[in-house]
């Protein structure tokens, strides 16, 4: 376990996007609270960026933090003791990221009756049948498909390239996604696909000229004859293998001059695909004329950017989810009506990638 002290106020973080919430919260009780903090995997960056972010709130309200966490996410066993302990320990709150629900109904149940508020954040607790969860600090994965779409149909080299689409001819926007089923993916795919229509409508000569097509959920005609297509690929599963072939299917399309891949493995499938990146190189790869965005921030994601070979993605902010859910928690400790917080997201690229408040949120 690590114990974070209120020892800093926001006023000296690198963080600046912190204090851009400091104002939201405040301790009303002036009480020093116990608030115990368990996330599904102890050592990942994703947490660490996340126990940061906590450890500042704490900081500005007066109050002490407790992180654990299971030594990897399938430890379910390991975490479900970790909640009976804090649990057991009587704390003002209880911040959670579950691994398994079902598993942890019990312990909720023992939570609820002892009074003791839960929040979650990241995942939260998803399914919980028990009302011990108040609130969960999280992405809202339509907002954050969204900014991808935006920050990419932003970019002038990609405008010039979609509007090169004719009736006889339509330019492709393609979109590779994991599956169609897990409700994270499809919610970034929902909201990547009303802010590129409506995006991409704006352009001169585009109105009523966009189609949706490839999954049934999706699917929807232009009202004119199309000039660019968003196509919709979804792999027959989401083994690595089949994340790749699906992302070689559509390298293959004609006229295709834009790619979001929609999470991390659906990231590696391009990058596996295209040579390892370098058929992606802007100067003289076999792709160079094609714009990929991605989302989250693994390794080969973060060189790809870097390289110039992906024009950006986005990331999560655990940093906030972390500061937000201890703000949620000291509310409820509190006795103070909560609700559930988006935690944001943000777009980066070659030029931001090392930037303090940037850096400190890209995790593998």
């Amino acid at each position: 376990m690590k114990k974070f002290l209120s020892v800093i106020l926001c006023g000296v973080l690198v963080l600046t996007a912190a204090c851009a919430f400091a104002e939201e919260f405040t301790n009303t009780s002036g009480k020093k609270m116990d608030i115990r903090i368990i996330s599904k995997s102890f050592n990942n960056q994703f947490y660490q960026a996340a126990f940061k972010g906590a450890a500042d709130a704490a900081a500005k309200l007066g109050v002490e933090v407790t992180t654990n966490g299971p030594d990897m996410e399938t430890n379910t066993s390991q975490q479900v003791e970790q909640v009976k302990a804090a649990v057991n320990a009587k704390p003002d709150a209880i911040v959670l990221a579950a691994c398994d629900t079902a598993s942890l109904e019990e312990t909720l149940e023992a939570a609820k009756e002892a009074g003791i508020p839960v929040i979650g954040f990241d995942s939260g607790v998803p399914g919980d049948t028990t009302g011990a969860v108040l609130a969960t600090a999280a992405t809202d994965n339509v907002n954050a498909g969204g900014n991808v779409a935006v920050n990419l149909i932003a970019d002038p080299a990609f405008q010039k390239a979609i509007l090169k689409g004719t009736e006889k001819a339509p330019t492709v926007l393609a979109i590779l996604a994991q599956d169609a089923t897990s409700g994270s993916i499809v919610l970034r795919v929902d909201g990547f696909i009303t802010k590129a229509l409506a995006a991409l409508e704006a352009l001169e000569g585009l109105a009523g000229h966009v189609s949706v097509s490839g999954q049934e959920r999706w699917t929807k005609p232009s009202a004119n004859a199309e000039k660019v297509k968003i196509v919709v690929v979804v792999p027959p599963s989401s083994s690595a293998a089949d994340i790749q072939a699906a992302s070689k299917t559509i390298f293959a399309m004609d006229n295709l001059v834009g790619v979001f891949a929609a999470n991390q493995d659906a990231v590696n499938g391009v990058i596996s695909a295209t040579n390892d990146g370098t058929d992606l190189d802007r100067a003289d790869g076999i792709y160079k004329d094609i714009f990929v965005a991605g989302f989250d921030s693994g390794t080969s994601q973060r060189e790809a950017i870097k390289d110039g070979q992906f024009l950006g993605s986005v990331t999560q902010d655990p940093y906030q989810m972390g500061y937000q859910a201890v703000g949620l928690a000291v509310r409820a400790a509190n006795k103070e009506a909560v609700s559930d917080v988006d935690t944001g997201s943000k777009w980066y690229n070659a030029k931001n990638i090392d930037n303090p408040d940037i850096a400190i949120l890209l995790y593998d």
